[in-house]
């Protein structure tokens, strides 16, 4: 059956092949089948982005609690969702932890994130509500890498609300606060 998620999916680019192919085996079948269908792109008005694993891990794979996280989804408020023991788990880089997860099903993830109220509750989206209305919604193409994050990690110190957030790009910003706050604490 195919996989209908994510009502406001914008399409970004095309999964390759050979991600697909690397990938199969180590994430759910409904989201290879995602991948395949409608490829990388931007959902839940641009806070919800489904990315690249080989490039997510490359580029913040240090930054993982476990070699073996698999990066799936981001969001437009620095966090990542990765594929683990069968389950997806939010790395909350934002505030150096980790959630006990999202479910174990893509399909229930897509459902829901048209919820703002199961948004804000698993992935803290509130923030990102205020700062898409103030300065704009990242839910462009163009926009895919760019998150909404306070310059001073809160980790390290830097203040809560939407007068202090900027425009970044989500590995600097990730890459910065695991500097500052250190490795985020996983048990599994």
């Amino acid at each position: 059956m195919p996989v209908e998620l994510f009502r406001d999916f914008v399409r970004v680019a095309a999964v390759p092949s050979v991600t697909v192919a690397r990938y199969r085996n180590l994430v759910e079948p409904a989201l290879v089948e995602l991948w395949e269908a409608h490829g990388f792109g931007l959902a839940a008005n641009g806070f919800l982005r489904v990315v690249d694993p080989a490039r997510y891990s490359s580029l913040i794979g240090e930054f993982l609690p476990r070699p073996d996280m698999v990066p799936v989804l981001a969001t437009a408020l620095g966090d990542v969702v990765v594929f683990f023991d069968d389950r997806y788990r939010v790395l909350q880089f934002r505030y150096a932890r980790a959630t006990g997860g999202v479910g174990s099903s893509l399909d229930m993830i897509g459902l829901f994130a048209a919820q703002e109220s199961w948004l804000n509750r698993f992935m803290g989206y509130a923030p990102y509500a205020e700062a898409a209305e103030r300065y704009g919604a990242l839910n462009s193409p163009a926009d895919f890498d760019e998150i909404y994050a306070p310059l001073l990690p809160l980790p390290a110190g830097g203040p809560e609300g939407v007068e202090h957030l900027a425009r970044v790009r989500i590995f600097e910003h990730i890459a910065l606060t695991a500097h500052l706050a250190g490795p985020i604490p996983f048990a599994g």
